[in-house]
């Protein structure tokens, strides 16, 4: 395996790991505040904190510039804003259960927009362990009675936004060299949470009072910092050395790490389908971590984005 598609993992293994702690903070946190409003402002945090890291980089006009400003706006709108509306009210009229399986289609699409928009190479084998790892997957959240409302189509849409945001931001990695996974995670929380902060104003969701509790405040800042800046900083930093499919169905992964978590630090046992799951994502992850990733073609992606 080459020294490229190594860092990747790693860069995903690391992803999988903050990606699998954030459930347990959004939890509590969203019992403190209303959602909406902890969304915007750690988006905001993350964002602004990036942003003074690329000011000390001297690389943060590259922001604002005409070049790049609509497609660094669409991967905000749709990486921060739009998925947080689709899967805010999505599991408001649907359950828990639910949206934790219809999340694991993910891979799917990825699949699709790495192959016809990223001309990335899939293979039968790729296709094989991505089915074993979304299976092992389900196997490890579905522990209720399966069935489908209206709430559903909204939950569906969320992993299909993140992945239209991720086409954006890797397409402008691979085209222009200037644009590095940092300035990536910048604009999606700075101009995603920015979108965020005025829907929730117009919704009447801010809670400016809850700014001055302790417990909060160093809830709001650790996700912004780590759920948000840290943990897109690293993501865009591995689909920058893997195919999109790949690192998808790779982090896919993580509520399994969730469970394996709670199991730690809360004393939750998981049960034998948990651990049965378990034992198939691994298998599916050994399968996909030995596959390379690669084009149909040599010189791709050689259209400007400009």
């Amino acid at each position: 395996m080459e020294k490229k598609e190594k860092e990747g993992i790693i860069f995903v293994i690391i992803t999988i790991f903050i990606a699998g702690a954030l459930p347990i903070i959004i939890k509590y946190g969203t019992g403190l505040i209303n959602p909406l409003f902890f969304a915007t402002v750690s988006s905001l945090i993350a964002g602004i904190s990036l942003f003074v890291l690329a000011a000390l980089k001297g690389n943060w006009r590259i922001l604002f510039d005409k070049k790049y400003f609509f497609h660094l706006l669409l991967i905000g709108f749709f990486g921060i804003t739009l998925s947080n509306i689709c899967f805010f009210f999505g599991v408001t009229l649907t359950s828990g259960i639910n949206s934790s399986i219809l999340l694991v289609i993910e891979p799917l699409y990825a699949i699709f927009i790495g192959y016809i928009l990223l001309n990335e190479k899939i293979t039968l084998k790729q296709m094989f362990f991505t089915f074993i790892i979304m299976m092992g997957t389900m196997v490890v959240v579905s522990r209720a009675k399966f069935s489908l409302n209206w709430g559903d189509l909204l939950v569906l849409l969320t992993p299909l936004c993140w992945q239209i945001a991720h086409f954006f931001s890797k397409r402008l990695m691979t085209t222009h060299k200037e644009i590095t996974p940092m300035l990536i995670a910048t604009a999606r929380t700075l101009y995603g949470g920015t979108f965020l902060f005025i829907l929730s104003s117009i919704e009447g969701a801010n809670q400016y009072d809850k700014l001055g509790i302790t417990n909060i405040l160093l809830l709001l800042i650790f996700q912004g910092i780590v759920g948000f800046a840290l943990h897109y900083s690293i993501w865009y930093e591995a689909i920058k050395r893997l195919n999109l499919s790949k690192a998808t169905t790779l982090v896919s992964v993580y509520p399994t790490f969730s469970i394996l978590l709670a199991w730690f630090i809360l004393k939750e046992v998981p049960n034998f389908f948990q651990l049965a799951g378990f034992g198939i994502i691994i298998l599916g992850i050994f399968g996909l971590s030995r596959i390379k990733s690669e084009h149909r073609e040599k010189n791709v992606l050689k259209h400007s984005t400009g």
